[in-house]
């Protein structure tokens, strides 16, 4: 949590003169939507698979400039796939061998810190590093020695994305948002990505 503490300050510091050019106007508000969300890997399921998200958001717009952070919770699950356990077995609880597709729940606490550049009236394009904090997870199989072993407890992803202004204080987003961090926490070299399509609906106070 503090290396999202600490991302969010230094974005603020550093992008705050841009904004300060012209008027400033304060961007207060909550937001929910849905993740579509996969993690690719060679051992785990890489479909695609829809989880709402919910959180808060907090920034400054500019004429041309705009700069947000959001908290966004949601939850979120990986499969593993045909050959996990024989990959990864001596990560495998002695008796659990046989089990396939297991599932992992994931709640994961996010903080993107988007820098935005107006297009035209109502539409930003929207920029910039992601940080995620995984809060909970949960192995629904019991088929690991420890969770924590296999799975890394956060992760990095860059974004890129639309928002757009309506009015009664409504905004709408859509993002692609594609994780940098190698998720994989295991000695086992293969790479394990996160992917998700993200839309969003704000309000603004």
């Amino acid at each position: 949590m503090k290396r999202l503490s600490f991302a969010w300050l230094i974005a603020f510091m550093v992008l705050l003169p841009a904004t300060q050019a012209s008027a400033q106007k304060p961007l207060i508000g909550v937001k929910i939507g849905a993740n579509v969300y996969r993690t690719t890997g060679k051992q785990i399921d890489n479909d695609y698979k829809a989880y709402p998200f919910g959180g808060v958001y907090l920034g400054l717009q500019g004429d041309k400039m705009s700069l947000v952070a959001e908290g966004l919770f949601t939850q979120t699950r990986m499969i593993t796939g045909n050959n996990f356990n024989d990959i990864y077995r001596a990560y495998i609880q002695n008796g659990k061998e046989q089990i396939t597709h297991a599932e992992f729940d994931f709640t994961e606490f996010s903080v993107p810190v988007l820098v935005g550049f107006k297009l035209f009236t109502g539409t930003w394009l929207e920029l910039g590093p992601q940080f995620t904090k995984i809060v909970n997870m949960k192995d629904r199989d019991m088929i690991l020695t420890e969770v924590t072993n296999v799975y890394k407890n956060s992760y990095v992803s860059g974004v890129g994305g639309l928002r757009i202004q309506l009015p009664l204080h409504l905004n709408i987003s859509a993002r692609y948002i594609y994780g940098i961090t190698n998720r994989n926490n295991t000695s086992v070299p293969e790479r394990w990505s996160t992917q998700r399509i993200q839309f969003g609906i704000g309000f603004g106070f």
